[in-house]
């Protein structure tokens, strides 16, 4: 059992981590082989998710159970409709308190259907899943697991990760803040269409062109799609109305782009995904919630990037110049910047800005 001198270890590491220039991807890989050692697990997935729908968008861990069958446990664990699916695995839960799956079955790891269909047949233990929030939104969510032969997840250990989780969080929010490093045109909209079980039909080469620009591998040879497009069609699978599901995320260059996954209802059902350049009313709300800046800043933001002067902006929202003025002052020292042009250019991910302090900061 890791010691408490190796956690303090840990949160040492794990600090410098946060302030090293790392992408998100690379973060993530690194902290997971710090938190091996603090805490002791066999297996990782670390998901980062869209803050304004808690959906997922980058998957990557270090598990072989989870790559041979990513479409069945988004399945699982991302329908929120599917009464089978009903126990601690669905996605209300990825959302909710630490939790490690023993304390949440009472001990009886087979009320869990993910554990019962999946995990525990391929020789899982008990689990565990970490939301990461930061300034009231998730970012992210990490979960880990022990073989069945390892003993379970102590409180302790569960307290560690939630003494964590701010701090990983913080990091990820931040790693969002990364500008275009090639502003050149985008590639056109591309189109996937799936069956009902998400078998693939058909797809355009301008979707396959998307998936490659997010540099993921497809889960496995069975499975040609980033296990978070599964996710997506899970969340509204059974769902009244079928509605659509929508996520926001970058590519590997640092553009933003936007995957929407409806239901098709019609003679022969399945979902049609759609995946495109993201346009700056997609992404300026993300990435406000990604600087921190607070309900009232967002809103004088807004207004701000509309061309309303201070004196403007101070009677749209029924408060003095001088205190429009000090938020426009907050919203730039917040960003690092100094010129309203440079608003428009970072809340569109055109621009990175610094923020004073290191990434971690919150």
């Amino acid at each position: 059992m890791p010691t408490q001198a190796a956690r303090r270890s840990a949160r040492s590491a794990l600090a410098r981590l946060a302030g090293a220039d790392l992408d998100n991807d690379t973060f993530r890989l690194e902290a997971a082989a710090v938190l091996r050692k603090a805490i002791g697990f066999d297996w990782w997935c670390w998901t980062l998710l869209d803050p304004g729908t808690h959906l997922p968008t980058r998957y990557l861990g270090g598990d072989a159970v989870i790559d041979q069958a990513m479409r069945h446990f988004c399945q699982l664990t991302w329908n929120e409709n599917d009464g089978a699916a009903a126990g601690p695995a669905r996605g209300p839960r990825f959302r909710g308190s630490f939790a490690a799956l023993s304390t949440t079955t009472n001990g009886d790891l087979r009320r869990d259907t993910c554990w019962r269909e999946l995990l525990g047949p391929a020789g899982t233990g008990d689990t565990f899943t970490a939301p990461l929030m930061a300034d009231g939104n998730s970012w992210a969510l990490l979960h880990a697991a022990r073989d069945s032969s390892s003993r379970w997840f102590s409180g302790d250990e569960t307290a560690f990760l939630a003494e964590l989780a701010p701090l990983l969080a913080g990091r990820l929010r931040d790693g969002l803040r990364t500008g275009v490093r090639d502003d050149g045109p985008s590639a056109p909209p591309g189109t996937i269409i799936t069956d009902r079980d998400c078998n693939l039909v058909a797809a355009t080469d301008q979707a396959w062109h998307w998936i490659a620009q997010l540099g993921l591998q497809p889960p496995n040879e069975d499975e040609p799609m980033p296990g978070f497009i599964y996710a997506l069609a899970a969340s509204i699978a059974g769902t009244p109305g079928r509605p659509a599901a929508r996520v926001r995320l970058q590519t590997t260059d640092g553009r933003w782009m936007v995957v929407h996954v409806a239901a098709i209802t019609h003679a022969a059902e399945g979902y049609a995904v759609t995946l495109e350049h993201a346009r700056s009313g997609d992404i300026t709300p993300l990435l406000m919630r990604a600087w921190s800046l607070t309900p009232r800043e967002r809103e004088v933001a807004r207004l701000a990037l509309d061309g309303l002067s201070g004196e403007e902006i101070a009677a749209r929202l029924y408060i003095s110049a001088h205190t429009a003025r000090d938020h426009l002052k907050a919203i730039f020292g917040k960003l690092g910047i100094h010129r309203r042009r440079d608003l428009s250019a970072v809340l569109v991910g055109r621009l990175s800005a610094t923020r004073p302090g290191h990434p971690g900061s919150s």
